[in-house]
């Protein structure tokens, strides 16, 4: 709005005022078409939104929320890698086969299926793998662009990380310019793309290597040379995930005077809160896989410090959030200062739990709602002490993992073999071994006053205050709703695992007093410890 046209706009208010004239009420527009007092649902009314990563585990809950709380909106394309053998229908019955779209499915039948519109391309192609037909389609209709998309695999190859969360990240910047009808491009980083830093503020921090350079060099890198050369080129960072996000973040920033952007920086995303259902996820990682593995029995020590205060937040916040996020920018766009990047850090900050808490909620809701298949008796400890954890890994994972595989292969009764997943679990520990042992802290003000501008007829689909979640009540929810939307748990065999978990904890009690009384025998016996020194216990336990 021009100084010129805002002073015509208070002139007149000053006429009507003084003349007691009613006017009826009036949506102020800016010059790019965005209305200054529009509600989250009338701006997303009508409009094309293209959401890459929509197969993963927050675009899943992404598209679900749009559809489902602005019912209105346009078409939702999906970035979509093709399968053999599947078309695109395949793709889309694909996605919907989850636990997440029950609700929308009894609510509105039919919608999602409206919606959606998949799309067949690829984040490590070139021009994101699009045919000419597709990427015109995208460049003249879409509005909003969510990128959603990204390799989290701490232990990619740098060549391969760069490819996808990098250059995947210019591609598809590349394709929001050319978008003629495009009002916000929101990435979603992650909180730790900056963990160099035991501070990390809500802005664009520098990155050690140019974003160009490293795509030059993921182009011209042999492929058997990634894993060589990923070391070094890391320097401080601790995996290919943590600094190719930040690389990503640069673009971001060199574009902001381009086009519309908003980084969004989520921390550890866990399973959902209440929005559509509660506890719902669909993978193992973060502190669910390890409570999970803990419940069955298959872990019994990790390497962490059990002081640490980690950061986790509900996917259904971060969902919310996201929008609120989006719908923000683009009302904005006229109104912020230029050369600013509306940077969002989705994080808990006061709501967090140590490890200690976190776990200990976990072991005692399986002990109220146990597997009825376990290892053994579900337990854990913490250690910072990498040999002590080495040798108890291998004691008390490793070894009955071979006993049970040669029991089981014995009587020819077909399994998974456990061996094999010890070794996943110990390098999935060792890769997370630096966010287990250190602490951050994130500043959210930003994320935090988002909250206050959601408009009041939005509140009730987009208000995500989490100050009165109860902690225990949701790690309660997240643990049942992992045993149910990941292994499938039947509630109706509950009576029996409650009877299979006592079963195995008698079994774990009689074998630590006989492995202890074995022990003190042995060093008795063969006088590692003088016979005079249990007398000596003795005497002085009977004058006490």
């Amino acid at each position: 709005m021009t100084y010129k046209q805002y002073r015509t706009i208070l002139l007149l208010f000053t006429f009507i005022k003084y003349n007691n004239m009613q006017l009826p009420p009036i949506r102020f527009t800016t010059q790019n078409g965005n209305f200054i007092n529009m509600s989250i649902q009338d701006f997303f009314k009508g409009r094309n939104v293209l959401v890459t990563g929509a197969t993963g585990f927050m675009g899943k809950v992404l598209i679900e929320k749009l559809v489902r709380s602005c019912p209105d909106i346009g078409k939702i394309c999906l970035l979509v890698r093709n399968k053999k053998g599947k078309d695109t229908n395949s793709r889309i019955k694909e996605i919907l086969d989850v636990k997440l779209f029950d609700t929308i499915k009894e609510q509105k039948p039919g919608l999602m299926e409206e919606k959606l519109y998949p799309v067949l391309g690829d984040m490590t192609e070139l021009r994101l793998g699009l045919s000419d037909e597709d990427y015109s389609f995208l460049v003249e209709n879409v509005s909003v662009v969510f990128h959603v998309a990204a390799s989290v695999r701490f232990d990619e190859p740098i060549r391969d990380a760069t490819i996808m969360n990098v250059r995947g990240t210019r591609e598809v910047v590349q394709l929001a310019k050319q978008m003629k009808r495009l009002k916000v491009f929101l990435h979603v980083s992650t909180a730790y793309c900056n963990c160099i830093r035991e501070h990390v503020e809500e802005k664009v921090y520098e990155s050690p290597i140019g974003w160009r350079e490293a795509i030059s060099i993921a182009e011209n890198l042999d492929p058997t040379m990634s894993s060589i050369l990923t070391k070094k080129f890391l320097g401080s960072f601790p995996n290919t995930y943590t600094l190719t996000k930040l690389l990503a973040e640069q673009i971001i920033n060199e574009e902001r005077n381009n086009i519309p952007v908003v980084i969004f920086r989520p921390s550890i995303v866990i399973s959902s809160l209440n929005d559509p259902i509660k506890g719902w996820i669909d993978n193992f990682n973060g502190p669910i896989g390890l409570m999970m593995a803990c419940g069955k029995g298959i872990v019994r020590i990790t390497y962490g410090d059990k002081s640490i205060v980690p950061d986790y937040m509900a996917v259904d916040i971060s969902i919310k959030s996201m929008i609120v996020a989006a719908w923000h920018r683009s009302k904005s766009n006229l109104l912020e200062k230029e050369n600013y990047v509306p940077v969002y850090n989705s994080a808990s900050v006061s709501k967090s739990v140590s490890n200690e808490q976190l776990l200990d909620l976990g072991m005692k809701t399986l002990e109220q709602y146990p597997f009825d298949e376990m290892m053994w008796r579900p337990t854990i400890k913490f250690t910072t002490c990498f040999y002590y954890y080495y040798l108890s890994t291998i004691i008390e994972q490793v070894f009955p993992a071979i006993f049970f595989d040669a029991f089981l292969d014995l009587i020819g009764k077909p399994h998974k073999r456990l061996l094999p997943l010890q070794q996943k679990i110990y390098v999935v520990t060792m890769a997370l071994s630096y966010f287990t042992t250190k602490s951050w802290k994130f500043d959210n003000s930003n994320f935090l006053g988002l909250i206050d501008k959601i408009p009041d007829v939005d509140r009730k689909e987009f208000d995500y205050d989490f100050k009165d979640v109860d902690i225990i009540e949701f790690m309660k929810n997240a643990t049942i709703g992992s045993q149910k939307y990941l292994f499938n748990v039947d509630e109706t065999k509950l009576p029996f695992a409650r009877k299979l978990l006592n079963r195995f904890v008698w079994m774990d009690r009689i074998l630590k007093t006989f492995g202890a009384t074995i022990l003190v025998f042995i060093l008795f016996y063969f006088n590692i410890i003088p016979s005079t020194f249990l007398y000596n216990i003795c005497c002085h336990f009977r004058s006490i």
